[in-house]
C-alpha cells in the first residue's frame, strides 16, 4: 500500500526540482530543504531510532488475505508496544521539536494559502472526543486526513510506513503499517 503523504511529498518535491530524494525504508530519510534546521535534525535522529527498533522486529511474509493482514498488523503493533513499553508523549516530539512543528504549522495556517490549507484539513472532519495515547492503536473509525501540500513541504519528509495525521487539533505521527500512534503534539492545530 502506498503511503499517500509520502507519495504526495515525493511528487511535490519533484515538481519543485528539489533533486533526488531517497524514499526507501532501508535507507536514511532526507529532510526537505525548507525543514533543514537543528531541531528537525533531532527529529530525524529520533525517527531513525524508531526505525531501527522497528527493523529489529520479526518481519512476517506479506499476504493478500484480509484476516492475515489484520493478524499481522496486530502482531506488529504488539511487538512495537513491547519494544517501546516505556514510550510516552514527547519522546519523539520533544518540547523543542514540538515548538518548531507548531511554529511551522501555525505559520502555514496564517499565510496567503491558509484558507486552502484549512479546507484540506477539514475534509476529514468532524472529529471530536478522541483521546490519543502513545503506543495505542490509531482509532479505526477516524478518517485519514489529507495533509495539505503547503504544510508537507515545510516539514521533514517521513520514511515509508510513517505518516503525519491531524486528529481534531492534535498533530500525530503514525506508524501506518502497525496503525500505532508513535507520538503527537496536543493542540498544534488552532
Amino acid at each position: 500500500m502506498v503511503n499517500p503523504n509520502r507519495f504526495l511529498q515525493a511528487i511535490l518535491l519533484i515538481a519543485i526540482g528539489a533533486g533526488s530524494v531517497r524514499l526507501n525504508a532501508d535507507t536514511p530519510h532526507k529532510v526537505t530543504p525548507q525543514a533543514e534546521n537543528p531541531t528537525f535534525g533531532d527529529f530525524s535522529q529520533r525517527l531513525d531510532q524508531y526505525l531501527k527498533l522497528r527493523k529489529a522486529l520479526p518481519n512476517e511474509r506479506t499476504t493478500k488475505r484480509q484476516e492475515q493482514i489484520v493478524d499481522r498488523r496486530h502482531s506488529l503493533a504488539q511487538a512495537i508496544r513491547e519494544s517501546r513499553s516505556s514510550a510516552k508523549q514527547g519522546d519523539v516530539f520533544t518540547p523543542e521539536i514540538s515548538e518548531q512543528f507548531v511554529r511551522v504549522i501555525r505559520g502555514t495556517l496564517q499565510g496567503a494559502s491558509a484558507p486552502n490549507v484549512r479546507k484540506t484539513i477539514r475534509q476529514g472532519e468532524p472529529v471530536a472526543g478522541v483521546h490519543l495515547t502513545v503506543n495505542a492503536a490509531y482509532p479505526e473509525h477516524l478518517p485519514t486526513t489529507t495533509m495539505p501540500p503547503t504544510l508537507l513541504l515545510r516539514l521533514p519528509l517521513l520514511p515509508e510506513k510513517l505518516a503525519y495525521r491531524i486528529v481534531g487539533h492534535d498533530f500525530v505521527l503514525q506508524d501506518t503499517e502497525a496503525r500505532l500512534v508513535i507520538d503527537f503534539i496536543s493542540a498544534a492545530i488552532p
